[in-house]
């Protein structure tokens, strides 16, 4: 089963230079794979290295993980965490860590002044 490059790609060409079969190929001003040559990095290494030089942790996924099966326990693990991050990024801030922030300020400014 062969990797693709998704729309997640930011073309920065890490999976092209990483790639040992020289699957991945410039098509159109796009990244492409060539299934193919794409052997999943089977012998030469124990994991893909498009996926692993990808700095997106999404611009190239097997079949699989586009139908949102993760590989292993890292796959869980980033799809995990870019779950909550997303989730982090669209909430409000909460009136918890405003209070937090809004006490901290106070009490830096007044050891700065104390010390002034």
């Amino acid at each position: 089963m062969s990797y693709t490059i998704t729309n997640e790609c930011i073309s920065c060409h890490r999976c092209q230079v990483a790639c040992p079969t020289d699957a991945i190929q410039i098509q159109n001003g796009r990244l492409l794979i060539d299934a193919n040559l794409c052997n999943e990095c089977r012998g030469h290494y124990g994991t893909p290295q498009c996926a692993a030089a990808c700095p997106t942790n999404a611009g190239c996924l097997s079949l699989s993980e586009k139908m949102g099966q993760p590989r292993d326990y890292w796959d869980t693990w980033f799809n995990h965490y870019n779950t909550l991050l997303t989730k982090l990024k669209h909430e409000e801030p909460t009136y918890c860590w405003e209070t937090w922030f809004d006490t901290y300020s106070r009490e830096i400014a007044s050891l700065m002044t104390a010390h002034s």
